[in-house]
């Protein structure tokens, strides 16, 4: 079959299902019900339109799409952006059209329409930018970044944020600005940087974390706490940010969701208390864990870590204060045949040496609960230490 064959022959080309006429809302389309969706094209002159959905799959989401870029899709000249346009659909989590046109759409590429194809996707308003570039939308929110799956009516809107590395660090979160290259922002689920990322975030580190709107969250941690600025699109002054660190998501997690921003959640979360917490490095060869450089822990997950620690010997763990106090302990046995035991203490390094002994897992549990609530090394307290030089 050519391409000048009829759109309707073009369009049934290599598919497994027939595409039978209908109408849906006040459009004329083809509908294939397929073994894993629908999908639904539209001729437009020389050009088809589809939309395709499995579960969740409703006419009247249908009818949305097609109403919304109605005055879109004969444009001519539709270029390699997406556009958005609103819709509203009762009970439907999704409230954007988002049109890509002629060549920039997966769903006909390879086929005699590909340059003729153009596809509408519902998404939220959190999850997309009018006026992107498709070759950024399509393996960006499509793919492995939010990785939405887009024939999935049923699915919860996944906010996206776009992440730069501002400090001068090498590699590690997202794209450091010391490279050559331009520094392209990483596009990541926001839920996944507010969350986990910046609660995490290495000493130096800086990062700015931009929603769809331009909220533009720019933070580094000192301890406990995120600090920085955000900036509001349209407002000249930036507000300041400081708050727990553990906070991220519970108080911007909404607003990358694209609700308004909330001065007065921010204020009360700049009051809370201090976190009880340390910096950790694990080395644990059971689950291949080997960290570099200390990353901060909560005292629950520094207690966790303590007895998940598979007693092997050489396994170790580093815990260090607020204050630069430094408790660290080893499984250490003299013999294969001789079951290990848990090394504990705290390097001297004006001295060259170390001041420690074995202890049991519960005195090595008060050692680190007292080193992250009173920021305190408190080996002294267990008593018969041995003085170990470097």
């Amino acid at each position: 079959m050519t391409e000048t064959a009829p759109l309707e022959d073009l369009i049934q080309e290599g598919r497994l299902s027939p595409s039978v006429p209908a109408k849906i809302g006040r459009h004329d389309v083809l509908v294939e019900a397929g073994p894993i969706g629908t999908s639904v094209y539209q001729i437009r002159g020389e050009r088809v339109l589809t939309v395709r959905g499995n579960r969740g799959y409703r006419e009247e989401i249908v009818a949305a799409l097609l109403d919304a870029v109605d005055d879109l899709a004969d444009a001519d000249d539709l270029g390699s952006v997406v556009r958005l346009r609103p819709i509203e659909v009762p009970g439907f989590a999704l409230d954007r059209a988002a049109l890509l046109g002629p060549g920039h759409t997966d769903f006909f590429k390879n086929t005699p329409l590909a340059d003729r194809g153009m596809q509408v996707i519902p998404v939220h308003r959190s999850e997309a930018v009018d006026g992107e570039e498709c070759d950024a939308f399509w393996p960006g929110v499509i793919g492995k970044n939010l990785a939405i799956r887009h024939l999935d009516w049923t699915r919860e809107p996944s906010p996206r944020a776009d992440v730069r590395r501002l400090d001068d660090g090498e590699g590690g979160l997202y794209r450091r600005r010391g490279s050559r290259r331009s520094p392209k922002p990483g596009l990541v689920k926001a839920e996944i940087v507010l969350k986990h990322d910046l609660p995490g975030l290495l000493d130096g580190v800086r990062l700015s974390v931009m929603d769809v709107r331009g909220h533009d969250l720019r933070v580094h941690r000192e301890w406990d706490r995120l600090r920085g600025t955000l900036r509001v699109p349209g407002e000249a002054e930036v507000v300041d940010v400081d708050v727990p660190r553990l906070s991220a998501w519970d108080l911007f997690g909404p607003l990358f969701a694209g609700a308004a921003f909330d001065a007065a959640a921010l204020a009360a979360a700049s009051a809370s208390p201090p976190e009880d917490m340390l910096e950790m490095r694990v080395n644990d060869e059971g689950r291949r864990r080997y960290d570099s450089v200390a990353h901060p822990a909560s005292l629950e997950e520094c207690l966790e870590w303590l007895r998940a620690l598979c007693p092997t010997n050489g396994n170790f763990l580093v815990f260090c204060g607020k204050s630069g106090g430094c408790v660290q302990m080893m499984w250490q046995s003299e013999s294969e045949s001789q079951e290990p035991r848990l090394w504990l203490e705290t390097p001297e390094l004006e001295h060259r040496r170390s001041r420690g002994r074995h202890v049991t897992l519960d005195e090595a549990e008060r050692m680190i609960t007292v080193l992250a609530r009173e920021d305190r090394v408190a080996v002294d307290d267990l008593g018969d230490l041995e003085h170990v030089p470097f």
